[in-house]
């Protein structure tokens, strides 16, 4: 939780730690560094810290009596990165460290960049902790001195949050500025967002949060549906006003819900009828066409709009700004998009590990593709045939000798979740794929998916036929 503290109290922490120089230098480097506890490190021109600014009172906590004036910037970090594992700021549950560096010499800022994440990366995987480092340029804003005098954060979370609303208007300041660094990390990986100048290693960690299919059965409960009676599905993380949410989306043949479930608390955060009529009746006036919007969509995917299928468009609204949620299919592919009804900016929602990356298309690599969807539909298609002979119903994982597939239970397949490098099987309609390659540890967008059945989860991805191809098949799921 976060914890308040008079500027007072920070001024004379910040001067204590400044008096124990000697003479005033230069500052040549700044190191930001934010978790939870917020602190900056200011370097001379040899890298030695010349100066500690406390931003909160747990950067107090974190520093301690350490005396890090003098000291090189490489242990100074380290310390501080090992003090917050050890006052359990960083841990299983909250892997995630926002890194921001400036330096007067651009090639020397380049290289603390990447020997600070990699040391950062170190002190973690010395913890057992699979830690995830964001890493950003500080470039000491004028917006974003103000932001962080206004909602009381720190300069450098208010850079990267600002980073984050010229990438999605729909997102608010305020909301974002309540989050932790690890929650902003998953936010970022849920929605795919690539920011400029900013770089990524590690996923955050999901320990702390429920998972999809959790989510998706909380959700039925609350609308009291059966499973047998919904036509579609849609499941993603996201943040609303400053909470962690899965938000469900759930159409019947009659009826059409939300779902907001808490992803920390698994319980239902707000439940509304997904009655389109306000959102129509609030719809921007400047809102370009349908047939606009899927002009654009064309031209970012380089796709042909006379070979589209299934396509859906409905009008929604967040944080005052209208948008379009258009799905279709196309070449077997299923897009859901969100897009930004006045500017025509495409917003990436999706779960899936491709995203919607289609900034630099490669017309060899998508020959080459369309290649391989060929031979491995071939592949399916012998597959099943050979699934529809499997009757093995034993306790084991057995191989079928004309096949040379297996045959898994649940439970056999929970074995298989990718740890530590580990073989990750997931189970999607049946089939039991090989997910190794794929997510990292077993884990997809911060969340655990290996060794599970994630039929629910690929019905939500748009891009799931297409990713499955990709995989090998080991077996079948009882």
């Amino acid at each position: 939780m976060k914890k308040i503290i008079s500027f007072s109290l920070l001024l004379v922490a910040a001067l204590a730690l400044t008096g124990c120089t000697a003479t005033k230098s230069a500052v040549a480097s700044t190191i930001a560094i934010d978790v939870n506890p917020s602190l900056v490190l200011e370097l001379d021109e040899d890298d030695k810290v010349i100066n500690v600014i406390m931003n909160n009172e747990d950067a107090i906590i974190i520093v301690g009596d350490m005396d890090l004036i003098g000291v090189d910037y490489n242990i100074a970090v380290n310390a501080l990165i090992g003090s917050m594992v050890s006052n359990g700021y960083l841990n299983e549950l909250a892997n995630s460290v926002l890194l921001s560096i400036q330096s007067n010499d651009t090639v020397r800022e380049t290289e603390l960049k990447a020997e600070l994440t990699q040391a950062i990366n170190d002190v973690l995987t010395g913890a057992s902790i699979d830690g995830s480092v964001i890493t950003q340029e500080l470039n000491f804003e004028q917006d974003a001195e103000d932001l962080s005098e206004l909602l009381g954060i720190s300069e450098a979370k208010a850079e990267l949050i600002l980073d984050i609303i010229k990438v999605d208007r729909r997102l608010t300041v305020e909301a974002l500025a309540v989050l932790s660094i690890n929650d902003l990390n998953l936010l970022l990986e849920a929605n795919n967002i690539v920011l400029d100048n900013v770089e990524k290693t590690g996923n955050a960690s999901e320990l702390g949060i429920i998972t999809v299919e959790e989510a998706y059965q909380l959700a039925l409960t609350q609308v009291g549906l059966d499973e047998l009676t919904i036509l579609k599905l849609k499941v993603e993380l996201d943040q609303e006003d400053g909470t962690m949410v899965y938000k469900v989306k759930i159409e019947t043949d009659t009826d059409k819900y939300k779902v907001y479930i808490d992803a920390k608390e698994g319980t239902v955060f707000v439940k509304e009828d997904d009655d389109n009529e306000d959102d129509d009746d609030n719809f921007s006036t400047e809102a370009l066409s349908e047939e606009a919007v899927l002009e654009i969509i064309a031209a970012e995917l380089g796709i042909d709009i006379t070979l589209i299928t299934e396509l859906e468009f409905d009008q929604d609204q967040d944080n005052g700004v209208s948008y379009y949620e258009v799905q279709f299919e196309i070449n077997d592919m299923k897009y859901d998009l969100d897009v930004d009804a006045e500017t025509g900016e495409i917003y990436s929602n999706s779960m899936d590990e491709l995203g919607f990356n289609h900034q630099s298309d490669d017309d060899d690599d998508e020959d080459e593709m369309e290649n391989e969807d060929e031979s491995d539909d071939e592949m399916e298609n012998e597959d099943d045939d050979d699934e529809s002979n499997d009757t093995n119903t034993t306790t084991d994982p057995v191989t079928d000798p004309t096949t040379s597939l297996l045959t898994f239970t649940l439970d056999e397949l929970a074995t298989y979740t990718g740890a530590n490098g580990s073989l990750a099987y997931i189970a999607v309609d049946g089939i039991v794929y090989d997910a190794t390659s794929i997510f990292d540890n077993g884990l997809h967008q911060g969340i655990q998916i290996g060794g599970t059945d994630a039929t629910t989860v690929f019905e939500s991805s748009p891009h799931s036929a297409s990713l499955l191809e990709t995989l090998e098949i080991i077996g079948s799921l009882e």
